[in-house]
């Protein structure tokens, strides 16, 4: 880091709102999307919330604590991750979603790759899909989206998860990436879904090296020209880990210290694991920032 870094202004956008089966969530402020892992390998906290009983009570907790959307998976996308076959991965979530969909009335998000998983989680009460290849893994998914009115999540991946961190290299990160999710969109858009209905994600820690996803966080307001609700998915990577002066971080303070800078730049969903210390971190935020309006210079 050098010291001019701080002096540079924050380029910025204004969220967009996110039409999720009919309903505009968000639009004032980052929505945060809570995770809840139910795969027994994933890097931060796998096999925590396996059972239907552990899942509500990490749900509840995590509503209590500001959370907007559960996004929920049974299909660990972490480097070097082995897939997971669909029978089990049904077997994983879709207990957990129904009994999630009966008890809360927030949207449940799926995080999968795979369009018979997606269909059974919304025909189970879910109301978006997260996939993480942007529906490109199942060719299946992309008929999946429109019959429920659910709203999608199109992630930016270098390879599969098993490969992706295996020297990953761009000519242009910022635009590879930008132009991807465009295409993407666009055949989305294509197939009926209006674009407030898709969240585009520019995949951080998906087939990306320390500088490319710096660099796609600090020029994030890049990504607004899709026309997109912007989601960040940060939260806990390694990217973290591999920073100077944070090797032996447990990464939460990062993590927020992200989330936060993510939000003053305009993104309209945060995808995080540490619900209350990223709501309290934005809402000081925000009574920072409404405190300064009107207010003029001396």
């Amino acid at each position: 880091m050098t010291e001019s870094s701080w002096g540079k202004p924050i380029a910025v956008m204004h969220p967009r709102p996110w039409r999720v089966r009919g309903t505009l969530l968000g639009g004032d402020r980052p929505l945060l999307m809570a995770i809840l892992n139910i795969t027994p390998d994933s890097f931060y906290d796998g096999g925590k919330h396996a059972t239907v009983d552990a899942a509500l009570r990490r749900c509840e907790e995590m509503l209590s604590e500001g959370a907007d959307i559960i996004d929920i998976g049974g299909e660990s996308t972490r480097p070097g991750a082995e897939p997971v076959p669909e029978e089990e991965e049904l077997k994983r979530v879709l207990p957990i979603i129904q009994a999630v969909a009966k008890r809360f009335e927030c949207p449940v998000s799926i995080d999968t790759v795979k369009s018979g998983v997606a269909r059974a989680a919304l025909e189970s009460g879910a109301s978006i899909i997260n996939d993480v290849s942007a529906m490109t893994t199942d060719a299946k998914m992309l008929e999946v989206p429109q019959g429920f009115g659910a709203a999608v999540v199109l992630n930016h991946m270098r390879g599969a998860p098993r490969t992706m961190q295996l020297n990953p290299e761009y000519d242009d990160v910022i635009k590879d990436v930008r132009d991807f999710l465009l295409e993407r969109v666009r055949i989305m858009a294509s197939l009926g879904l209006s674009r407030d209905r898709i969240a585009v994600d520019p995949g951080i820690g998906f087939g990306k090296r320390l500088e490319d996803n710096n660099a796609l966080i600090e020029h994030l307001e890049w990504l607004d020209s899709i026309g997109c609700p912007v989601l960040l998915g940060h939260s806990r990577k390694s990217f973290i880990g591999k920073t100077a002066g944070l090797e032996k971080s447990d990464r939460l303070h990062p993590s927020v210290a992200v989330a936060v800078y993510a939000a003053l730049k305009g993104a309209s969903i945060l995808r995080v694991h540490d619900v209350k210390a990223t709501a309290e971190a934005l809402r000081m935020v925000e009574s920072i920032r409404a405190g300064g309006v009107g207010t003029k210079p001396p």
